[in-house]
C-alpha cells in the first residue's frame, strides 16, 4: 500500500496532468488505484478525467461524515482498476488533518486500494498541509523554469516539516527541442537545486492539453514517448529499476543535458 502525494508550491505546472497519467499508468499494471482530487481552491481533475456528470459526493463528505466510502468512490467507465474521488465545489474549511487521514484508512480498510494519489492545490495551500501528514511519498511536480524550481525547494522544504520522508522530482514539459537546450536549466542542476532525487521525466507535448480539454488522458491517446514517461514512472513507484529514458522514441539520450 502507497499514499503518494502529488504537489508543488506553483501552480501551472501539470500536477493535475502527472497525477492522472501516474494514476491510471498504475491501472493499467493492475494495480487498485484511486486517485484523489483535493484541490481545495478549484477542483479539475472530474473535468479532466470526463467525469463531472458522475459526482454526487466530494472527499470533503467523507470527511465531515456526511458518507461513506462506496458513496464517494466512482470507478473511472473507461480504465479498468481506476477509481476517483472529486474535491468540493465550494470548501467550507472543515477537513482537518485527523479527519483525512481517519478518510485514507477507512477507503484502505473498505476498498482494499493498492495505491492513493492525492492531488493538492498549487502553492503552499491548506490542502497540502493538511493531506501530506497521512502520504508516505511526495511527489514533487516542476517545469524547468526558475519560479518552478524555486517553488519546488519550498516544496520540499514544507515537506520536510510534514515529515513526509519520501521524496521524489518529476520534471515536467521537459523541453527536448534542439535549439532550446542550452537556453532551459539541465536535470543535474534541477535535482541540485531542488536536492530531490528524480522519479522521472516527462517530455513536452502539446496533445496532453488537448487530450485533457476532452476528458481523455495520455493513455486515451495512443502510443506516445509521454505514455512511456508515466509508465516508466509508475514501474519505479512498483520497486522496478528503469533506466531514465527507457522507451523513449525519436529522443536521444544526449537531448536531456545531464547538467
Amino acid at each position: 500500500m502507497s499514499r503518494i502525494l502529488v504537489t508543488s508550491c506553483k501552480g501551472g505546472v501539470g500536477k493535475s496532468t502527472v497525477s492522472i497519467g501516474v494514476a491510471t499508468a498504475l491501472a493499467a499494471m493492475g494495480k487498485r488505484t484511486l486517485l484523489i482530487d483535493f484541490d481545495l481552491g478549484n477542483r479539475s481533475l472530474d473535468l479532466m478525467l470526463g467525469m463531472q456528470d458522475d459526482l454526487i459526493y466530494d472527499i470533503c463528505d467523507l470527511t465531515g461524515g456526511r458518507a461513506d466510502c462506496a458513496s464517494v468512490v466512482h470507478l473511472h467507465p473507461n480504465h479498468l482498476n481506476l477509481a476517483f474521488i472529486g474535491a468540493p465545489f465550494r470548501y467550507e474549511g472543515d477537513a482537518t488533518e485527523e479527519s483525512f487521514a481517519s478518510a485514507l484508512d477507512k477507503l484502505e480498510e473498505t476498498l482494499g486500494f493498492d495505491f492513493i494519489l492525492v492531488d493538492t492545490s498549487g502553492g503552499a495551500h491548506e490542502s497540502v498541509a493538511i493531506s501530506a501528514p497521512a502520504c508516505d511519498t511526495a511527489l514533487i511536480v516542476s517545469s524547468q523554469t526558475p519560479t518552478a524550481i524555486r517553488a519546488a525547494e519550498k516544496s520540499g522544504i514544507l515537506l520536510d516539516e510534514k515529515k513526509v520522508d519520501e521524496q521524489y522530482l518529476i520534471i515536467n514539459g521537459f523541453d527536448t527541442q534542439k535549439e532550446n537546450l542550452a537556453k532551459r536549466t539541465g536535470i543535474i542542476e534541477m535535482i541540485d537545486r531542488t536536492r530531490t532525487p528524480l522519479l522521472g521525466i516527462i517530455p513536452m507535448d502539446a496533445r496532453l492539453s488537448l487530450l485533457s480539454e476532452q476528458g481523455k488522458s495520455v493513455f486515451d491517446g495512443g502510443k506516445s514517448n509521454c505514455r512511456t514517461a508515466f509508465t516508466n514512472i509508475a514501474k519505479r513507484l512498483c520497486g522496478e529499476h528503469v533506466p531514465l529514458m527507457k522507451g523513449f522514441s525519436g529522443i536521444k539520450r544526449d537531448t536531456f543535458l545531464f547538467r
